[in-house]
């Protein structure tokens, strides 16, 4: 296989978002952004006893936090990160 272009460096899962502040009062600032998957936390929600899980990342630009629609994060990649979360926490006891 021939490289007719060279690519950007990769490191692991990422995608092309925009800034939004969907899912977090709006807001965003409409920033063209490339999220990796260190760049990226579960938040929740509760309402009348039901817990709803959202992954978000906040823009670097201005700082809202934006949700990622249903499916963009595919869930081997958000489970990744889930366990390098816990991780994190267990080394930090």
């Amino acid at each position: 296989m021939k490289v007719l272009k060279p690519g950007r460096e990769q490191k692991g899962w990422s995608v092309e978002v925009t800034c939004t502040g969907k899912g977090n009062g709006d807001g965003g600032c409409g920033a063209v952004l490339l999220v990796e998957e260190d760049d990226i936390y579960r938040t929740t929600s509760s309402h009348m006893g039901e817990t709803d899980h959202f992954e978000t990342f906040k823009c670097s630009e201005c700082g809202v936090e934006t949700d990622f629609k249903v499916g963009v994060v595919p869930r081997k990649v958000m489970d990744k990160i889930l366990k390098k979360k816990k991780e994190e926490q267990e080394n930090a006891n």
